[in-house]
C-alpha cells in the first residue's frame, strides 16, 4: 500500500461514527458548553463588540461576551475576576499609557492563562507595538482577521478552571520540557527518556527523602510516525492514541488513563502509535488539551518532539517551561540549530531555550570554533554530555534507561545538572505560563 493510500485509509477511517452514551440533548450540550474558550470582546464603539461576539457564537468554537468599554474600563471594574476568561480581545489606541497600564495590571490578574489579542485598523507606530510587547501582548492583528486569529489564540490559551472542573481535574500546574533535535541519530530520544528517569529519582539523602513522594513524570514521544521511544524501553503503544487520532477527539481525563503505559523506572509513557498516522491528524487544540490533561497530573511532562514544523507544535512552545535542543559542534548541525531557534521562537519569543552539545565531552578550553558557533547562535554551550556506547548497549538490552541500567554513567554525570535547575525551577514556581 503506498504512502498516499495509507493517508486516503486513515482520513476515511475518521468519518466512521462514534458511539456516544445516551444522553437527553441537554446533556449532551452541557460539556460542550463548559469546555468551550471564553472571550471578552471589548471596543468602545458602539455596536463592534455586539458584531463581533455575534459572529463569533454563531461559529460557535468560542463563547464570546461583548462589552462596550476599554481595557482602561475593564480593569477598574469591582470584583473583576478573569479565571473564566481564555482570550480578550481589545482595540488598540496608539499612545494610550493607560490602556498599557490596564494591559499589564489584567496580565497579572490573568496570571499568564489568558491570551491578550490586541485589534487595529491602522498602521502601528514602533513605540506602541514595543509598549504592547512589553505589556504583554500576546498579538496584534488587523480588525479585518479578528475571527480566525481569536480562534487560534482560543486554541494555544491553558485550560481554565471551569474546563478544568468539568474534565474532574486539579489546579495542578506540571513542567513542560521539551527535547528537540537539529539531526537525527544525535540522541534526543535517548536524552528526553533518561531525562524523565532522572527526574522521577526521589532524594536520597535528604532527612525527609522517606517522607517525600517520588515525583510524577511524564514523557511523551511526538514524533508520531518514526517515533523509537517506547520500543527502546520494550513499551508499545495500547493504541488509545491512534484511535483519538482517527476520531479526532479531545484528550481527557479518560483518555489519560487508559494511552499511559506505567515503567518499572518510575515514568508512564505515551509512545508513538505503532500504526501509519498522517502528521496531519492531530490539531493545534487536540494537542493543547493533551497537554493540560498531563500538566494537571503529572508534575514533569517531557516531550520528545518531532523534527518535522508542523502546526500543532505551537500549543507545545506556548507551553513549554523549557526547551533542551540537542546539537553537535559541526557546521551544519549549528546552522540547522540556528533554523530551529528562529522557527521557535518566532512566535515565542520569551521561550526558555538552551543548546546542549551531544556525543562531545566538554572541552578544556574553548576553542575558536565554539566560540564562533556560541556567538552565531547567541547562546552559551553550558551543557555537553559524552558518548557512552558501551552503556548504552547495556540499556537497550536491558530495555531500561541509561540511568538505570548503569547508574553513575558519565552520561548520568553530565546531565545532573540540568535535572538539579529543573527541579529548582519546578520548586520556585516561577515557571513560564502558557
Amino acid at each position: 500500500m503506498t504512502l498516499v493510500e495509507k493517508e486516503a485509509t486513515f482520513t476515511s477511517s475518521r468519518t466512521r461514527p462514534v458511539a456516544v452514551p445516551n444522553l437527553t440533548a441537554t446533556q449532551k450540550a452541557a460539556p460542550e458548553q463548559q469546555l468551550k474558550p471564553r472571550a471578552l470582546i471589548l471596543s468602545q464603539t458602539p455596536g463592534i463588540a455586539e458584531m463581533v461576539a455575534q459572529g463569533l457564537n454563531k461559529e460557535g468554537d468560542i463563547e464570546a461576551t461583548p462589552l462596550t468599554m476599554s481595557l482602561t474600563d475593564l480593569v477598574t471594574m469591582p470584583d473583576l475576576s478573569m479565571t473564566e476568561v481564555s482570550v480578550c480581545m481589545f482595540e488598540v489606541v496608539q499612545g494610550d499609557d493607560a490602556q498599557i497600564a490596564a494591559l499589564r495590571s489584567l496580565r497579572e490578574m490573568g496570571e499568564g492563562r489568558v491570551k491578550f489579542l490586541g485589534v487595529t485598523s491602522e498602521v502601528l507606530t514602533l513605540a506602541t507595538a514595543r509598549n504592547l510587547m512589553d505589556a504583554g501582548v500576546d498579538e496584534v492583528v488587523p480588525l479585518g482577521s479578528i475571527s480566525p486569529q481569536l480562534s487560534h489564540a482560543a486554541a494555544l490559551a491553558p485550560a481554565t478552571e471551569d474546563v478544568i472542573a468539568a474534565r474532574g481535574g486539579t489546579l495542578h500546574n506540571g513542567m513542560v520540557i521539551g527535547v528537540a533535535q537539529t539531526r537525527g541519530g544525535i540522541g534526543a530520544t535517548t536524552f528526553a527518556l533518561n531525562l524523565a528517569a532522572m527526574l522521577a529519582l526521589k532524594p536520597k539523602r535528604s532527612r525527609k527523602a522517606k517522607e517525600v513522594e517520588a515525583p510524577r513524570v511524564a514523557v511523551v514521544d511526538l514524533d508520531l510516525q518514526n517515533g523509537t521511544l517506547g520500543a527502546s524501553i520494550d513499551v508499545e503503544s495500547n493504541g488509545a492514541l491512534i484511535e483519538m487520532l482517527r476520531s479526532g477527539s479531545i484528550a481527557d481525563m479518560t483518555f489519560l488513563t487508559k494511552a499511559m503505559v506505567s515503567h518499572p523506572s518510575g515514568i508512564d509513557v505515551l509512545a508513538a502509535p505503532v500504526e501509519f498516522a498522517p502528521l496531519t491528524a492531530m490539531r493545534p487544540d487536540m494537542m493543547a488539551s493533551l497537554l493540560d490533561e498531563l500538566r494537571m497530573s503529572y508534575d514533569y511532562v517531557v516531550i520528545d518532539m518531532p523534527r518535522t514544523m508542523v502546526d500543532w507544535l505551537d500549543p507545545v512552545l506556548a507551553r513549554a517551561d523549557k526547551m533542551f535542543l540537542l546539537s553537535d559542534t559541526s557546521v551544519h548541525s549549528v546552522r540547522q540549530a540556528r533554523r530551529m531557534i528562529d522557527f521557535y521562537c518566532e512566535d515565542h519569543v520569551s521561550l526558555p531555550l538552551e543548546v546542549v552539545v551531544m556525543l562531545e565531552r566538554k572541552p578544556f578550553s574553548t576553542s575558536s570554533a565554539v566560540r564562533e558557533a556560541e556567538k552565531f547562535l547567541d547562546r552559551k554551550f553550558t551543557h555537553w554530555v559524552p558518548r557512552d556506547d558501551r552503556s548504552a548497549k547495556l540499556a537497550a538490552d536491558r530495555g531500561q534507561p541509561l540511568v538505570t541500567a548503569k547508574p553513575r554513567s558519565i552520561v548520568q554525570k553530565a546531565m545532573a545538572p540540568m535535572v538539579v535547575s529543573l527541579k529548582s525551577y519546578f520548586t520556585a514556581d516561577q515557571r513560564r505560563q502558557a
